[in-house]
């Protein structure tokens, strides 16, 4: 379950959503072309801007967002932790099965042992359907979110120019002569997939929202079956 949060043009309401719910609000806003991203908590956010009047007939541009918060956070996922939710993942045949009157979860070549498994299911990280185990949304999310983990670097700041001539950066003070400033700055993910620069640590942060949308819109196209409502 999820607490549901609409920033709305009457204001903020705040409700509950079911997964099934919540799965259908990703696939509206990415089949709308929303911006959708998901939270390390196993939440997400759908956010776009609605056009509306001014008091004086103008047009104006207002934000509007839903918030997806899980009624219990995913919390921190370990190494261990998120070997196991892998594993459940690529199997789409993993199912319980009962060894010493404790749960097990069992694919076709791994075995979760009975404590990782009380685990999982005690913090709502899997859920059984049809009598298969697969990952809640909230864990899909939080998976999402920490393979996704971005980084901007501190600005270049003072660099010496590859220019032996010339006035650039001379009589600065603070023992700067001769130097140039750069506000560039680089955005990572953990992913390996962004390796960016950008022109200040400003932009650079917008690559890296931009690349974690990108993965979420990805996420919920393949996994949930983006459609238009």
């Amino acid at each position: 379950m999820f607490t549901e949060t609409i920033n709305h043009a009457g204001g903020i309401s705040t409700g509950t959503a079911s997964e099934e719910h919540a799965r259908y609000l990703l696939r509206r806003g990415v089949a709308r072309g929303a911006d959708v991203e998901a939270t390390p908590t196993g939440g997400a956010r759908i956010s776009w801007t609605a056009s509306s009047l001014t008091a004086g007939g103008g047009p104006v541009r207002i934000s509007r967002s839903i918030e997806l918060t899980p009624q219990m956070p995913v919390r921190l996922l370990t190494e261990t932790i998120r070997a196991d939710l892998s594993f459940i993942e690529a199997a789409p045949a993993s199912q319980y099965r009962m060894e010493h009157d404790r749960r097990v979860i069992e694919g076709d070549l791994y075995r979760i042992p009975p404590f990782a498994t009380a685990r999982l299911r005690a913090r709502g990280l899997v859920v059984e359907e049809k009598g298969r185990v697969r990952l809640s949304l909230s864990a899909q999310l939080g998976l999402l979110a920490h393979r996704h983990r971005t980084t901007t670097s501190q600005p270049s700041a003072w660099y010496r120019s590859v220019e032996p001539y010339g006035s650039a950066g001379l009589n600065r003070p603070g023992r700067r002569a001769g130097l140039l400033y750069s506000p560039a700055s680089t955005a990572l993910c953990a992913c390996g997939e962004l390796s960016a620069c950008g022109g200040d640590r400003g932009e650079a942060r917008r690559l890296a929202t931009a690349h974690r949308r990108a993965a979420t819109a990805a996420f919920v196209t393949a996994e949930l079956g983006a459609r238009t409502p």
